[in-house]
Formats: structure tokens, sequence, C-alpha cells
């Protein structure tokens, strides 16, 4: 099988620690090239990563034939032009959270991939941990009847990424950033709400404040909270901030005949097993589905376990295999890209996302819900559009 070669635009943190160790454990990818302005930063990748080439300059590394992927992983800002500027060389795309700054920048790019025949995704990569991936499935058999209500939520201060891992700080910088946490927690909340729910955002309300970061750090946004309601009736609910010292991570689906609590990034003494289901329904251990048997373990004593093969209603807590969801997240896009199939979420999505992070930023400026998608341009705040 021919390599997909594979382009990083911005050396930084995420592209160390989470794409390129991807990339080295796909047989069917390899790094061609490396670009980052900061030349003491791209060589430090270089001797570590080993890619073909560098680049200083994006520009180049987007006419280079031997890329077939772009992943753009530098600040926010920069995020429409690279990307409309590799998708107009053809690459497929994944672009680093949040997937753009303003309305109008996430619809253009998602236009300029259909133009051009590519793809272009988010990295939101929390969709394709294993368990919440084994999460959705569940719903699509109706495991637990009908999804009706959900919540997500991830809760992490500014000192566990930004302050120990991040190589820069433009998460705080607005003109670089456009917002807080709604953008950079928000993005994978919202993505992974609709991901599970299974419907598009029909309209949203929220309350986008800064509420215990000091000034002289950040004027952006610390802590977010957004109801959503969906076009098919149900609703939902995305949260964060960035002032808990510990983190909260948990996502929770209601549905009419059982519950799915499921994390991602980490988990709490309330919330022990990476995932646990609840049913309504009275089943042996042979009814269960493949999935949930393969993975869930016995809270019954084990020989009492094997002799009753009965599952009453109660929690069933699951453990399924640690695999990297960086990992998980290329290879899906690079499958796409051999077989010709659409990402799991459509492009739009990726676009529908934004609208509902910047319709919460806009509920606050009209105290009254706002239609999703947008019906014009929304320029954060405290964003100087460059």
């Amino acid at each position: 099988m021919k390599k997909v070669g594979v382009g990083i635009i911005g050396s930084g943190s995420i592209a160390d620690i989470a794409h390129c160790p991807a990339i080295r454990q796909l047989d069917n990818a390899e790094l061609v090239a490396l670009c980052d302005s900061d030349q003491q930063t791209l060589d430090r990748m270089s001797r570590k990563w080993e890619p073909k080439r560098t680049y200083t300059n994006y520009q180049d590394l987007i006419k280079d034939k031997e890329i077939d992927v772009v992943i753009i992983a530098t600040p926010n800002y920069l995020h429409h032009e690279q990307t409309v500027a590799a998708l107009n060389e053809k690459k497929h795309c994944i672009v680093e959270k949040p997937f753009s700054c303003t309305h109008d920048e996430a619809w253009d790019m998602v236009n300029t991939a259909k133009k051009n025949g590519v793809m272009v995704m988010t990295g939101t990569n929390q969709k394709f941990w294993l368990q919440c991936e084994i999460a959705k499935q569940l719903i699509e058999d109706g495991f637990i009847g009908e999804p009706k209500m959900g919540r997500s939520s991830l809760h992490e201060t500014w000192g566990l990424y930004h302050e120990q891992l991040s190589y820069t700080k433009f998460r705080s910088i607005p003109d670089m950033a456009g917002a807080g946490a709604l953008f950079d927690l928000g993005s994978h909340r919202v993505d992974l709400l609709m991901f599970l729910m299974g419907s598009t955002p029909k309209r949203v309300m929220g309350i986008v404040k800064r509420l215990a970061t000091p000034e002289e750090y950040t004027k952006l946004d610390d802590s977010f909270w957004v109801t959503i309601e969906f076009e098919n009736g149900t609703t939902g609910v995305v949260s964060g901030d960035r002032f808990s010292p510990a983190v909260s991570n948990i996502t929770e689906i209601y549905g009419t005949e059982g519950t799915i609590f499921t994390g991602s990034e980490a988990t709490n003494p309330f919330q022990s097993a990476p995932l646990a289901v609840f049913s309504n329904k009275d089943m042996t251990v042979d009814q269960l589905p493949d999935i949930v048997r393969k993975y869930r373990y016995p809270q019954l004593f084990w020989s009492e376990d094997i002799m009753s093969k009965y599952v009453p209603k109660r929690w069933v807590p699951i453990y399924p295999p640690r695999e990297w969801s960086y990992m998980r997240l290329l290879k899906h896009l690079i499958d796409c890209v051999y077989e010709g199939t659409e990402p799991v979420m459509k492009m739009e999505d990726a676009a529908i996302v934004m609208d509902v992070l910047l319709g919460a930023l806009k509920s606050m400026e009209t105290g009254s819900w706002v239609d999703i998608p947008l019906k014009e341009e929304y320029i954060p705040p405290y964003f100087n559009k460059r």
C-alpha cells in the first residue's frame, strides 16, 4: 500500500505530543515535512521526528508534491488562511481546533474543500477514543432507546496544558485565539455531543464569561455553559472552564430505555470506568451486545456471574483497550482518502460546531436564542481579524 504523505504546519506542542507520534504508529503514513516560522523550534522537532524535509514558509510545504494530507497546528487566527491555501493545492486537511475564528472563515473553508474535491476535518480527537465510538454504536443499535438529552463537559485549569505543555501562550492572546475556554474546550464538547446525539443543532443560548482568571493573564473567557436544541427536538448542554484544578471530563447521553456515561481524557472517583451503560431491559449475558459482552467487567463474584448468566437492570462498566485517539483520527482520514468515503462527521459539521460556539457569544449580546447555522458573519468580541 502506498504511504500517504503528511505535512504539518506548526511544530508546537500538539504536533510533538500528538500528531507526530500518530503518524509514526501508522504503516500507511509517513511524515514528509514539518513547517514552523521559528527555526529553533523547527530544528528541535526535526531532530526528534526526522521528517524528509523542513520548511519555514507554509506556502512551500503545501506545494510539496509528496504531501497528500496537511495538518494545520498553528494558532487559531492562522487556520483559515493556511487551510484555504492547502485546500487550493488539492491537499486534504486536518485542522486543529477551533476550526476557525469566525463564521465566514469556517464556511469558506468548507466550500473551498468542496470546490477542490478534497476533505477537511477538525482535529477534535475525543470522538475517536474507543469508548466514545462504542457509545455511538450502542446508541445507533438502540441499546438505550431514543437519545433525548445529552451533556458534555470538560473542566481544567489553564495550568494543565497551557502552562505545562504549550510551546507558546497564544491561547490567552485575544488576537491570536479569538476566544478562550469556549473555543479551546468547547470545540471538543460540541463536536462530541453532535456525534453521539446524531442531530444538527437548531438554536443555542449560552453564558460565556471570564469568572476567575485575572485580567492581566487574559481578557478572554475562562468558562462557558451552552444550551442546545437539536433539529430533531432533543436537547443538550456543553460546559467547561479554565480554572478548575481537578479535571472533570464526562459525557452523558440519556435515552428512553437507558443511559450512557463516557469519558475521554480523564476519569475520577465518581467515574471509575471510561464507559458505563445502563439499560432498562432485563437481559442474559448472551443477549448483551457483542461489544458490551467483550469489554465488560462483571460486578459479581466471577462464579456467580458465570452461573447466573443474568444481567439485571443495573450499570455495566466497560473497559475497552486504550488506543491513541490521534492515531485513530488520522487513520480514519487516510482510510477515507483511500476509499473515497466521507469522514464520520461531514465537512459542514465542522462549520456548524463553530456556529454553535459563536452563537453562544452572540446570545450574550442579544439575550435570546440564536438560530444555527448563523445567517451572517460573526466575529468574537475580543478578536481583531487580521
